[in-house]
C-alpha cells in the first residue's frame, strides 16, 4: 500500500468513473485500474462495485476511502508544515466560492495571486455554502470564500468584507421614488427572490423579518444578473450585493441604499481548524482587500444579516 494508490482510490470515489478519475489524476485508465485492483488484493476486500454506469464504493470500501482521505490529508499537512517553515507559498490551493460572490470578486484578485505566486496551482470551484462547508471538513477544499457567521466549531472564519445590500427597483415601482429604503419596505409586492438553497435568498428573507416576504415571487435561478434583468423587463424589485453593481452604484438612480445601519453580508475566508498555511490566508485576505473599495472592508458599522 502506498500514497499513490490511496490517491487513485480517492479520485475514483470522487468521480465514480475510471476514465474520468484517470483523466483527473493525469494517468492512463489501465494504470489507475491496476493500482486500485492491487490495493483490493492486498486488503483482501472488494472496494468498488464495477457497473456499466461506473464504480460505486462497497460498504467496506466507503470506510477504507474515508480513512484514505484522512491519511492523504495528514501527508499533505506534513508538506504544508515544511512550506510554512520555509515561508513558501507553493503547491495547490483548492478554493470554493459561493456563486453570488465568485463572478464579482474572484476576477479582482485572481490575477494578482497567480502573478505573485506562479508556483501556486489554483483550483477554484463555485459551490453553495453548505457544500463548501462539507468539503472543507472532508479536506476536499483548502479554503472557502463565503458568507458568515457559520457557527461551526470545526471551521475557522477570517472576516474580510462587509458587503452592503442594495435595492434595485424598476422604473414604475413605488420604491423607485425613494431616496433610501428600509427593511420594512420589503413587504411591498413585487420582490424577486433567488431559488431555495442559496444563502443570499435566506438573508433577504431574514432581512424582511418574516418567514416569507409578502407578495414575493421565487424565480428558480441562482443568478443575480437574471434577477436584475427581470426587474428591468418585468417590473418589481430585488436585492443585490454591492459588488454585483459596483460600476454603476453611484450613477444608477434605481439602485437604493438602506438607511443606517445598512444591512451587510459578512464575507469571510473559511478553513478547517487544522489548516496550517496561515501565510497563504494572510496573502489572500490582503489581495482581496486591495481589490475592492475600502468602504467594503470588514468593519464594526453596518447590520450583519445572518443566513443560518
Amino acid at each position: 500500500m502506498n500514497l499513490q494508490q490511496l490517491t487513485y482510490l480517492v479520485a475514483l470515489d470522487t468521480h465514480r468513473q475510471f476514465g474520468l478519475a484517470a483523466e483527473k489524476s493525469c494517468v492512463s485508465q489501465p494504470a489507475l485500474s491496476v493500482q486500485v485492483q492491487k490495493l483490493e488484493e492486498e486488503l483482501g476486500v472488494l472496494l468498488f462495485d464495477r457497473t456499466q454506469r461506473g464504480a460505486e464504493p462497497t460498504a467496506v470500501g466507503a470506510k477504507v476511502i474515508a480513512q484514505a482521505r484522512r491519511v492523504l490529508r495528514e501527508a499533505q499537512q506534513l508538506r504544508e508544515l515544511v512550506q510554512v517553515e520555509k515561508g513558501e507559498i507553493v503547491g495547490e490551493l483548492r478554493l470554493g466560492v459561493i456563486p453570488t460572490l465568485a463572478p464579482y470578486l474572484v476576477p479582482r484578485f485572481l490575477g494578482g495571486l497567480t502573478t505573485a505566486y506562479p508556483s501556486l496551482r489554483v483550483h477554484i470551484e463555485e459551490l453553495r455554502s453548505e457544500e463548501i462547508m462539507q468539503q472543507l471538513k472532508d479536506h476536499r477544499l483548502d479554503v472557502g470564500l463565503l458568507v458568515t457567521p457559520l457557527d461551526d466549531r470545526q471551521l475557522h472564519e477570517l472576516p474580510v468584507l462587509d458587503e452592503p445590500f442594495l435595492l434595485l427597483a424598476s422604473e414604475n415601482h413605488p420604491l423607485a421614488a425613494h431616496a433610501t429604503v428600509r427593511p420594512t419596505d420589503l413587504q411591498q409586492p413585487g420582490l424577486w427572490l433567488m431559488q431555495q438553497g442559496h444563502c443570499f435568498r435566506s438573508q433577504v428573507v431574514n432581512l424582511c423579518g418574516a418567514a416569507s416576504p409578502t407578495g414575493a415571487i421565487a424565480y428558480e435561478s441562482g443568478s443575480i444578473e437574471t434577477l436584475q434583468e427581470l426587474v428591468r423587463r418585468q417590473g418589481g424589485y430585488t436585492l443585490v450585493p454591492e459588488l454585483a453593481v459596483l460600476e454603476e452604484v453611484e450613477t444608477n438612480r434605481l439602485l437604493k441604499r438602506f438607511v443606517a445601519p445598512e444591512p451587510v453580508r459578512e464575507v469571510s475566508l473559511v478553513v478547517h481548524h487544522g489548516f496550517v498555511r496561515t501565510q497563504l490566508l494572510t496573502v489572500l485576505r490582503g489581495l482581496i482587500l486591495a481589490s475592492v473599495p475600502a468602504r467594503l472592508h470588514a468593519r464594526e458599522s453596518g447590520e450583519r444579516v445572518r443566513w443560518r
